[in-house]
């Protein structure tokens, strides 16, 4: 399986800057909705996004073509998201809510619901997100690529250079320990 990017990637490691211009647009809207489904905070996504290209354009020499480079791309990313979340700003960022969430709001139950059931709701989605925050790093970014973002384990193994089973894994993994924080999420209402 052929890296799509590595003539980019090459041609920027040559010194054509519009290169990354190119890689940033193939992949800054995936990566973007990663690393927010990670921080839940738009504005710390948006940055993180974008302290990813910069590291990997002052990186790019050091890029080896036996990886992909997709997946050394959402290797910044994901370290980056850990260092973020061990910050101080990381702890803070993260009791702020962005605009994506009303939206999410919308994809919950009918407005039949009782006021009631809606905080409910609320509350159980935040102590979801809560405790997925409290997910080892590993099980957290195969979490999040495959269940909040739609990626097969095909994909998601890739984008964290790994393989499909290790992925599978992880998933199972997150899930027990989610199980063990919360059974109630879980279960099927």
């Amino acid at each position: 399986m052929g890296d799509e990017d590595l003539p980019l990637v090459q041609s920027l490691q040559a010194g054509d800057d519009t290169a990354l211009d190119e890689l940033m647009s193939r992949h800054q809207t995936a990566l973007f909705g990663f690393i927010y489904r990670y921080v839940r905070n738009e504005a710390d996504a948006a940055e993180l996004t974008q302290e990813t290209f910069v590291r990997a354009y002052f990186s790019i020499a050091s890029f080896r073509p036996e990886a992909r480079f997709v997946t050394w791309l959402y290797t910044i990313a994901t370290n980056l998201c850990r260092d973020h979340a061990r910050s101080r700003h990381g702890k803070e960022s993260r009791k702020t809510y962005s605009i994506f969430e009303d939206e999410k709001a919308g994809e919950l139950p009918s407005s039949d619901a009782r006021p009631d059931q809606k905080a409910e709701k609320h509350e159980d989605m935040a102590a979801l997100e809560l405790a997925i925050d409290q997910l080892p790093h590993d099980l957290k970014s195969a979490l999040i690529l495959t269940a909040l973002e739609g990626l097969s384990h095909v994909e998601a193994a890739v984008r964290l250079g790994t393989t499909p089973k290790t992925i599978e894994t992880r998933i199972y993994r997150a899930r027990k320990h989610l199980e063990a924080l919360r059974p109630k999420f879980l279960k099927k209402s």
